[in-house]
């Protein structure tokens, strides 16, 4: 059977709008308060594994210029990197002091007694680089989302007594001890892609197809999506092609006409839901076993069947888009 195309086709495609990298224990701090909230909530998280990050705090100096090194573990191996950095304007740190404690993941710049700086080994050393380096890739290990089952919106509510992150944890540190496990807090915003025949003549079918994508962007318009599918869907679509390794829900049984968490999408009969993120805002390229390291990643999955529905984007042959673009698929 050939396969067919609506007169009026839709996909829903949810672009990352905000990323944030962080650790369990800052879950708690105001910042990440304030960043997210039930205005501006955490829609997905990420739980993440990379090389041990550390300050060398004898190896930095205060001069003409601003010297830091760091130790990046690689395995039993460490290696070390410098970084060199301009006072910052109106103020001269040559009589600073730079503090930090074992394990030295974490330190401190006080200039005159006053702490100017605090922040952790990794992501200042991350912040600082011109150049993303392979050894820097990051495992993507679990993705989930941050509405709970008692209906929790924030995703320090889940995390702090996430069983999942708690074994990640304990594993890591058994058999990885040279990684450290980070955790990416996204937030999504929602867009439609809506495609019209101009070829065809008018038909009963198609009169029907008007009055339902009317119906459907008007609800789309109006905020009227059931939200908690829509996460739904990401989640799956996220997690059916990143696959990680201690996720089990999605990864093969995506998208399903018999899955309840998003039937309202297949009621509505929507083309295809994709998503597209970007992480070279924080510099990491995530990875797992079948996706490879990249800043970019963008796929569309066909709601309906696959042997039977094009998708709305089919257009675009994914061995024709230049690997610069990032990591594309439409299936």
């Amino acid at each position: 059977m050939e396969k067919y195309r609506n007169f009026i086709e839709y996909s829903i495609i949810m672009h990352m709008s905000k990323i944030t990298l962080c650790q369990q224990d800052d879950l708690n701090e105001s910042l990440f308060q304030r960043e997210y909230n039930d205005e501006s909530p955490c829609h997905i998280y990420f739980i993440i594994t990379r090389p041990r990050i550390t300050i060398v705090p004898e190896k930095c100096e205060f001069k003409e210029l601003i010297r830091l090194t760091f130790k990046i573990q690689i395995g039993s191996e460490f290696l070390e990197r410098e970084i060199f950095l301009n006072h910052p304007p109106n103020e001269n740190l040559s009589n600073a002091i730079l503090k930090s404690e074992y394990p030295f993941s974490k330190f401190q710049i006080l200039n005159n007694a006053e702490e100017i700086l605090s922040v952790k080994s990794s992501v200042y050393y991350t912040m600082h680089l011109t150049e993303h380096p392979d050894f820097l890739n990051a495992e993507l290990l679990y993705i989930g989302q941050s509405y709970g089952k008692r209906g929790e919106r924030n995703a320090g509510d889940r995390l702090n007594q996430h069983s999942t992150l708690q074994k990640i944890y304990s594993e890591i540190s058994q058999k990885n001890p040279d990684k450290e496990v980070w955790l990416n807090l996204l937030s999504f915003k929602r867009t439609m892609h809506t495609s019209f025949d101009g070829l065809s003549g008018t038909s009963i079918r198609q009169k029907n197809e008007i009055e339902n994508v009317s119906s459907v962007m008007r609800k789309f318009s109006n905020n009227e999506l059931n939200e908690k599918e829509i996460i739904n869907f990401t989640e799956a679509a996220l997690i059916k092609y990143f696959k990680p390794k201690y996720n089990v829900l999605y990864k093969d049984i995506f998208p399903s006409l018999d899955h309840k968490s998003y039937k309202e999408a297949i009621e509505l009969d929507i083309n295809s839901v994709a998503f597209e993120m970007n992480t070279d805002c924080i510099n990491l390229k995530l990875f797992t076993e079948t996706v490879k390291p990249n800043f970019s990643n963008m796929v569309s999955y066909t709601l309906k069947s696959v042997e039977n529905r094009k998708n709305l984007f089919d257009m675009f042959d994914n061995t024709l888009i230049p690997q610069t673009f990032g990591n594309i698929q439409i299936q």
